[in-house]
Parts: structure tokens; sequence; C-alpha cells
């Protein structure tokens, strides 16, 4: 089964918007440890940016935060809306790279990761949040999405890609 870590609106915007700040920070830790375990498999690292955070694209606000470790390998996906599946090339993406299990991470737990849980769900894919690697407006949101959704932790994920 192949994977993919969508890092999903981890901006300056974003980041700026919440008043979480420490748990966007711990978020994109965990975020870094993970999409350097894909980078080392060669699996996919998509980062996906809303062109809706500040001004747009070439705002300040529209970039990826500095907490957040992005390579030129990584893939680019911009979204307008808050399912990252809807009117983008993300399922393009994901099938150019036979990928069925997706791991799912960034901001905010409210909005965009629950809607792209639910986009990849009703796509056939096997979406799972990666634990502590969620952020959002709320903590107490962050804590309810991953008490009632597929998690997975980045040890159990480590030994999974050693073992694939």
């Amino acid at each position: 089964m192949k994977t993919a870590l969508l890092i999903i609106d981890m901006q300056n915007g974003c980041y700026d918007y919440t008043e979480e700040k420490r748990l966007f920070e711990d978020a994109a830790e965990y975020i870094n440890d993970v999409s350097a375990m894909y980078r080392e498999k060669g699996l996919p690292v998509i980062v996906i940016q809303d062109v809706e955070v500040g001004e747009g694209e070439g705002s300040k606000a529209f970039e990826v935060h500095e907490s957040v470790k992005v390579e030129p390998t990584d893939i680019l996906v911009k979204k307008e809306f808050s399912n990252s599946f809807w009117q983008t090339n993300l399922e393009e993406v994901l099938k150019e790279h036979n990928v069925e299990l997706l791991v799912i991470s960034g901001f905010a737990a409210e909005y965009c990761i629950t809607f792209t849980l639910g986009g990849a769900q009703e796509r056939g894919y096997e979406p799972v949040l990666l634990q502590h690697g969620i952020a959002g407006i709320e903590k107490s949101a962050v804590y309810d999405t991953q008490r009632i959704r597929p998690v997975i932790s980045h040890r159990i994920l480590g030994y999974l890609l050693d073992n694939m």
C-alpha cells in the first residue's frame, strides 16, 4: 500500500490567525519529522496552500510558515476551498503516485483537516490523521477531531514505512 503525507495550510496567515501558536509550532515539529521519513523513502510529501490566506499568492501570509520544512521535491497544490480535493489537482497527483493511504496533517482541525479527510474517504482513500500533527483555531477542536477520527502516531507510522 503506497502512502502520501498531506501538509495542509501551514501558512503564515494561518499562524497569525490562530491563538494556539504553541500548538501550531508543536504540530510543525511532528510534521517535519514525518515528512523527513517520507522523503527518505521517496514517498510523496504534498504541501497544500489556501489561496485565500492573506492577499493570496505572492503575499507573505500565503507562504508556508518558517517552522515547516519544505523541500524542492515536495509537491505543491493550491486550493480555494476547505476540502483539498475540491477543484484541485490533488486526486490526479495521488493517482499518479498510486497512493492509497493518506496521512493528513496541518491546519485547521475544525475546517480544512476535517473536510479533506471526508473528501479522501468519499474518493476511496484510507485517510488517517497524524497524531500531534494537527493544529487548529481552538485547542479543544484539535483534540475532539483526533478523538473521533482515525489517527496514526509518529512511531507507528515509522514502523509502517520501514516495513512497506
